[in-house]
């Protein structure tokens, strides 16, 4: 084991002789929320502290339940469910690694009553591969309206491959003013990441040679890419109350600004100049070393007439400017600077038992995005149906988006392009219906997507852009069955593209058999089970390393095999103790070797994990 391994476990197991039994701890209230889109309106988050599924709890599963990544923990990562996949950040290198990235938008602010902590340690136990994943989390008031906390997360996986390994550091400082009239939200985020690249398996048949060790396995690149991802958030306002009929004091007109910023940089370094992985080389002189930048600043002014305000029409509406300044760099004297202008508005209704709405939109007046527009629209409906209540949300946007400024200019080691691509149009349209019942959970969403003028890369090439429109359709069914014993969780996903530069597995499936129960006269909660995860055949696309992109190809289909794991996790009630083994990828030992995420990229044989969780409300 490890020294890092050794410290932390040491330090979990010791905290529950910090904590008395006889100790009577005030009521914990945590209320959380976060600014999700352009109106910049906090949208209410809960806080997670079910220890059901604890195990399966990771990075990559919290995205999607099936993702293409390079096989480790700490990996560029794309969903291969369509309408999972993300753009936190408006630059093109940044989209592969969303999943491991804390931006504004992720951080959440919170009021509580007492202050609230937890820390969190799982490890692999293979040896030679260890792989370390830690968390913290803290936030406090420090009276009725200051709040302050931080989130901090760091990911170590040396892989069970050559030239695999990778590590991520990341977290968010943030803090709170809730007044009578003004209030004020800021938050700073870092992120910082590396892995190494190997291309994936040089002979992918390796893989079925059992007396062949993974680490002797020949890869086809040696390479390492870094990410580091910093933003600012201010988000602050002033409000006009007044007096209604019932002698309530409520707002009836806010003035706000927001100001965010980010800066965002991508790392590529060969340090082996004579490869011949791709065919061009430029730029001799750099060494195989590229870098691409983004930095920008928005600054928003609004004013919003309050729903809270008017008891007939119950809703409010909004309206806004906003300016962007960004600066795009690549190899200098390659540096270019933009303005672009936007204004905006929106109707929403936040509030209410019954039904909530918002319907938004901004357009570019001037810049280098002039004409790119986005409308936005969502509905909530929930009602009572028997005991039971049912819920609707549906959401659908209609966007004319400008392409990123580097699928327009770039220049590096193995790629150099200057395109006048079209702006996308995109047009998505779904949602979901829930009916969740005593024994039985069933939720079905489906999706519908249209691209006009779709950019994509194919194998080792540059970015392309289509003439014909891409359509995606997806049916997304979570059917969950409960008994006082055992429990059975069942996801079918079932997905069809109109193209091959859309490439998807038609159907994924996920199940998950296990008990729950308490023990010791409910003094600890157990959960023991088996998961298994499924997809049919198809063309997974394959990570082109140098830039960081999931490229379509057509030479090798993955798919067509189960991943099972099986594990035991519990919950101590009196401590607030999440603890949890697990060994996962178990039928690694007696299967065919046809477990790959991505072409030449196995995913991990067994291994066995483990980890605990502490929460404090003190």
């Amino acid at each position: 084991m490890s020294g890092l391994g050794k410290t932390v476990w040491l330090l979990l197991l010791l905290m529950p002789l910090a904590v008395s039994a006889k100790i009577r701890l005030p009521k914990t209230v945590v209320r959380a929320w976060s600014f999700t889109d352009e109106v910049q309106l906090p949208d209410s988050q809960k806080v997670d502290s079910s220890f059901l599924n604890f195990p399966m709890r990771n990075v990559q599963y919290d995205c999607s339940p099936l993702n293409h990544t390079n096989g480790s923990l700490v990996s560029p990562s794309q969903s291969a469910l369509y309408f999972q996949r993300t753009q936190k950040t408006d630059f093109l290198f940044g989209n592969a690694y969303d999943i491991y990235t804390i931006t504004s938008r992720d951080v959440r602010f919170c009021n509580t009553t007492t202050p609230y902590s937890n820390i969190s340690y799982k490890r692999g136990f293979t040896t030679y591969h260890e792989e370390h994943d830690l968390g913290f989390d803290f936030t406090g008031n420090i009276n009725k309206r200051l709040n302050l906390g931080t989130v901090m997360n760091y990911l170590d996986d040396a892989g069970h491959y050559k030239n695999q390994s990778g590590k991520t550091f990341n977290g968010s400082v943030f803090g709170s003013y809730d007044g009578k009239n003004y209030t004020l939200y800021g938050a700073f985020t870092f992120n910082q990441m590396s892995n190494f690249e190997n291309g994936g398996l040089m002979n992918p048949a390796d893989l079925q040679n059992k007396n062949m060790e993974t680490e002797d396995m020949p890869v086809r690149l040696v390479g390492m890419s870094g990410y580091r991802y910093l933003s600012g958030y201010l988000n602050h306002h002033y409000s006009i109350t007044a007096m209604t009929a019932d002698s309530v004091e409520v707002p009836v007109m806010t003035f706000r600004h927001v100001f965010e910023t980010s800066d965002a940089t991508k790392r590529y370094i060969e340090k082996d100049t004579t490869q011949t992985f791709y065919e061009n080389k430029y730029n001799e002189g750099r060494l195989g070393s590229d870098t691409a930048a983004a930095l920008t600043i928005n600054n928003t002014l609004s004013v919003t007439f309050e729903e809270a305000f008017n008891r007939h029409l119950r809703f409010g509406i909004t309206a806004w400017a906003r300016d962007e300044v960004q600066r795009h760099a690549n190899i200098e004297p390659r540096e270019k600077w933009s303005n672009n202008v936007f204004v905006g508005g929106a109707i929403h209704k936040k509030k209410g038992n019954y039904i909530r709405y918002q319907v938004d939109g901004e357009v570019c007046v001037l810049g280098r995005k002039l004409g790119e527009f986005a409308v936005n629209g969502k509905v909530g409906l929930g009602f009572k149906i028997g005991e039971d209540s049912l819920t609707v949300d549906a959401r659908g946007f209609v966007r004319n988006e400008t392409p990123d400024y580097f699928l327009q200019h770039y220049y590096s080691t193995h790629y150099k392009w200057d395109n006048d691509f079209k702006k996308l149009y995109r047009y998505r349209v779904g949602g979901e219906v829930a009916y969740p019942m005593r024994w039985f959970v069933p939720r079905l969403s489906v999706w519908y997507e249209t691209v006009q003028n779709m950019i994509y890369f194919a194998g080792l090439g540059g970015p392309q852009q289509m003439d014909k429109a891409v359509s995606v359709v997806a049916a997304d069914l979570t059917a969950n069955i409960t008994t006082p014993w055992v429990n059975l969780d069942n996801r079918v996903v079932y997905q069809y593209s109109s193209s091959s530069a859309v490439p998807l597995p038609s159907v994924t499936l996920y199940h998950n058999l296990y008990y729950h129960g308490s023990w010791f006269r409910k003094a600890m909660d157990a959960q023991l089970g088996v998961d298994l995860s499924y997809n049919t055949f198809y063309y997974a696309p394959y990570l082109n390393a140098a830039l960081g992109q999931f490229a379509v190809q057509d030479e090798m289909q993955v798919g067509n095999y189960p991943r099972m794991n099986v594990y035991a996790s519990f919950y101590v009630r009196l401590i607030h103790l999440r603890f949890f083994a697990q060994y996962q990828h178990f039928n690694a030992s007696f299967m065919n070797r046809k477990y790959y995420s991505m072409p030449y990229y196995p995913t991990n044989p067994g291994v066995f994990r483990a980890g605990l969780a502490f929460h404090f409300y003190n």
